[in-house]
């Protein structure tokens, strides 16, 4: 019984570690912002890159716009360029 429970964990962990995880933070994101608006089924703000929805703070969220250069390194958000500039 113990070797079956102990290669069950071991099975979970293995498959666990190809899993991605939500808004993984351990490699940095750089992307142009191709939407933004609020999400009301998640009360959270949202921007658009590379057709993916990221949460955003909504102190961030009031500074970036559509078309601006944005990375997210360290799960912190900033403006790389902004739109036409």
């Amino acid at each position: 019984m113990g070797t079956s429970v102990l290669l069950m964990v071991f099975l979970v962990v293995s498959v666990a570690q190809f899993m991605p995880s939500c808004e993984g933070t351990s490699r940095p994101l750089v992307g142009w912002v191709e939407d933004k608006f609020y999400h009301g089924r998640r009360s959270a703000y949202v921007v658009v890159i590379n057709n993916v929805e990221h949460n955003v703070p909504d102190d961030f969220y009031d500074m970036v716009e559509i078309g601006d250069l944005v990375k997210r390194e360290g799960g912190v958000w900033s403006i790389v360029r902004k739109k036409g500039s």
